[in-house]
């Protein structure tokens, strides 16, 4: 893809810098498309890139030595992916996975932290995306122990939705029993419901958002949780 920064992102952080620090943080973006899958940064490795989202959906996935692996946290437009390597040296405590194909910006982690240095609107932005982070990571985490499946798929399907342009969300039964620690056949069960009850459709790894208010009364307050926090965390950014 070409990597020209001739416009202005859609990402919210970098949407919200005053034009003076984004221009400052300008000459060192580039746009890269990315697959669904794709694998950007393993548990443990060292972080090369900060990642502003512009499209798609990453997640944040911690797996455990008998291969089996849960969920902690999406990122998509409203977030920032690396943004503590900043601080200095920094590895990745997840596995960062390209659920959803799109695109992020991204800069070298050496260019970031010069413009880090110079500006106080990218030291404020890197405070505020970690605690962005952070505050669903542990929502996340109270969510999986405290709320029914149904609920936390409903959640799930809303937080996704969210963050893509149209309906659709291209996800398969397993990825999601995978992402939030469900048998497979549970994920089939409630989607089943859901679909009885018009609220989705279903079919062939794609899932099909019919009736969003219908989903929002079936999901658990975590979504609209996370909504208040990116509502309030932008506010403070700008």
């Amino acid at each position: 893809m070409n990597d020209s920064t001739t416009i202005r992102p859609s990402n919210a952080f970098l949407a919200a810098l005053p034009a003076r620090d984004f221009a400052e943080l300008r000459p060192h973006l580039r746009l890269v498309e990315i697959g669904q899958g794709d694998v950007l940064c393993e548990n443990g490795a060292p972080i090369g890139h900060v990642l502003f989202v512009e499209s798609g959906m990453i997640s944040l996935v911690t797996t455990m030595r008998d291969g089996r692996a849960v969920e902690n946290a999406t990122l998509g437009k409203e977030a920032v992916f690396g943004a503590l390597s900043a601080l200095g040296a920094h590895r990745a405590n997840v596995r960062a996975v390209m659920q959803i194909a799109g695109c992020v910006w991204r800069v070298r982690v050496e260019d970031f932290r010069e413009v880090f240095e110079r500006s106080a609107a990218v030291r404020r932005l890197v405070l505020l995306a970690s605690e962005l982070s952070i505050a669903q990571m542990q929502q996340t985490a109270a969510c999986n122990a405290l709320h029914q499946a149904p609920q936390r798929l409903c959640r799930w399907i809303l937080q996704v939705h969210d963050r893509i342009d149209g309906r659709h969300v291209e996800l398969t039964h397993e990825f999601l029993a995978q992402m939030l620690a469900l048998r497979r056949p549970t994920v089939s069960l409630i989607l089943q419901e859901l679909q009885g009850a018009g609220l989705v459709r279903y079919g062939r790894g794609r899932i099909t958002v019919l009736d969003r208010d219908g989903l929002e009364s079936r999901a658990c307050e975590c979504a609209q949780v996370l909504r208040d926090k990116l509502r309030r965390t932008l506010a403070a950014m700008r």
